[in-house]
């Protein structure tokens, strides 16, 4: 399962604490982008998180008072450039060990 968000820049440190500091929420796989990295004229970060179910609804919760309501189209650009990153890093990285 997948989920993201964006959090306000002045909130980003507190949201991201809150899941790291959580058990079940620290067990998924969290990766946070500063909006401007990602060509998003945005003042803040995105969030994505892979988890399970329970892991994901966890982090919504933790995280749920410093989400900020964003454009659909903002959601699906940050998705898939950090997908995009995230696939350049693993070839990267198996180029080193091949």
């Amino acid at each position: 399962m997948q989920w993201i968000t964006f959090v306000k820049k002045e909130n980003v440190g507190k949201a991201e604490d809150k899941l790291r500091s959580d058990e079940i929420a620290a067990k998924q796989s969290i990766v946070i982008r500063d909006a401007k990295s990602l060509d998003i004229e945005k003042d803040g970060s995105f969030f994505l998180i892979n988890g399970t179910e329970e892991g994901i609804e966890k982090c919504k919760e933790l995280i749920n008072e410093f989400v900020e309501e964003v454009d659909e189209k903002f959601l699906n650009k940050a998705k898939e450039k950090i997908e995009d990153e995230e696939e350049k890093a693993a070839e990267a990285f198996g180029g080193i060990l091949g």
